[in-house]
């Protein structure tokens, strides 16, 4: 819905400063060498390319090596597009920000023609565009989306996106990779380091895998909001399992079934809201997640506990505790407490996912 979007927006911005958080870069810098920025030009009618497969009509393809983090994220925007090649680019970025193989708080947002991070000139051409990358620390990855105007010289764009690269846009650190491709009038651009691909091995243990996963369900309502919020959850531990409790609070304060406009925070050890005279100890680190405004029975935390922690105890803690009229206007109908390995989820709520 428009105000969900317009948070995302808003919750991306600190993706901006922390690109530039280092400092302007470094003047004259070019592409390292070795750039992997090559790209495959599928012909108008299908091909059959080296390996004898049919090359698909109106896809440029970037070079990547298999099982790697980039051609895992060219696989998602792929899919993206051939289920709905009208997605706009900044739904196409949202979607590749929140993909397992991302193992940082990232986001998407809109950009307009001009400097953008990442490249050593200004981009134009295109008619509508966005970027995705992460929302704080010193990373060298940045994502783009671009959307040209149809008949637009798509090859032409490619390649002044490829000579403006600057894999040190960042200077704190470098991208060791730049893979650039298209789908129709669509134009994906990414500049990742190779550490990433170290989380997404082709085959064994990794994203999305789940390796002695303890899972703790809760007590909830079948087709509840609880229940989807948890689900929620679980499938987001499952796809990351080192995903920080700040992590797992932004995806779901951006969850699809949340009617209002919603936001996530880190907190610290002490009194919380939702509890009534209880001060909340025992975790390493947590973050909660709700309403930005209004008084709606709405609230949510993720926790998470040290290795070896006592997760039953520190829930039932929780449940004990809490104090579902800790809104005086309103009042939750829920309680839902759960656990991913050390990882406690917590949540109040009304039954309904439709907000008064």
């Amino acid at each position: 819905m428009r105000m969900k979007k317009i948070l995302a927006v808003a919750l991306s911005v600190a993706m901006v400063f922390s690109i530039a958080a280092c400092g302007k870069k470094d003047e004259g810098k070019s592409p390292a060498e070795g750039e992997n920025i090559t790209a495959t030009v599928a012909p108008t009618a299908p091909a059959e390319d080296e390996s004898g497969d049919k090359a698909e009509a109106g896809v440029i393809t970037p070079d990547f090596a298999a099982g790697t983090a980039g051609e895992k994220l060219w696989n998602a925007f792929l899919d993206t597009m051939k289920a709905n090649p009208e997605t706009a680019p900044v739904d196409v970025a949202n979607t590749l920000s929140t993909n397992p193989v991302i193992q940082f708080m990232a986001g998407g947002m809109e950009v307009e023609p001009g400097y953008l991070a990442g490249f050593s000139e200004e981009i134009g051409g295109f008619e509508s565009g966005a970027m995705y990358g992460p929302m704080m620390g010193s990373i060298a990855f940045v994502g783009y989306i671009f959307e040209l105007a149809d008949g637009a010289d798509v090859n032409a764009f490619i390649n002044t996106l490829k000579s403006k690269a600057d894999p040190r846009w960042n200077i704190c650190v470098a991208a060791d990779y730049t893979q650039v491709g298209a789908y129709e009038n669509t134009v994906y651009f990414l500049m990742y380091p190779a550490e990433m691909d170290n989380a997404a091995p082709e085959g064994g243990e990794g994203v999305g895998d789940v390796v002695d996963a303890t899972v703790i369900y809760p007590d909830v309502e079948m087709g509840s909001w609880g229940e989807t919020l948890w689900e929620s959850f679980e499938t987001t531990m499952n796809d990351n399992p080192s995903a920080t409790a700040v992590d797992a609070a932004f995806m779901l304060s951006m969850h699809e079934s949340i009617p209002f406009m919603a936001g996530s925070a880190e907190i610290m050890p002490g009194y919380l809201a939702g509890f009534n005279n209880y001060e909340v100890t025992g975790f390493k680190s947590g973050a909660m997640f709700g309403p930005m405004m209004g008084s709606i029975a709405f609230i949510g935390y993720t926790f998470e506990l040290e290795e070896g922690a006592d997760v039953e105890g520190f829930m039932t803690s929780l449940t004990d505790n809490c104090d579902p009229r800790w809104n005086i206007c309103v009042e939750a109908d829920q309680t839902v407490v759960g656990a991913y390995n050390n990882m406690v989820f917590f949540l109040m709520c009304p039954n309904s996912n439709q907000a008064e």
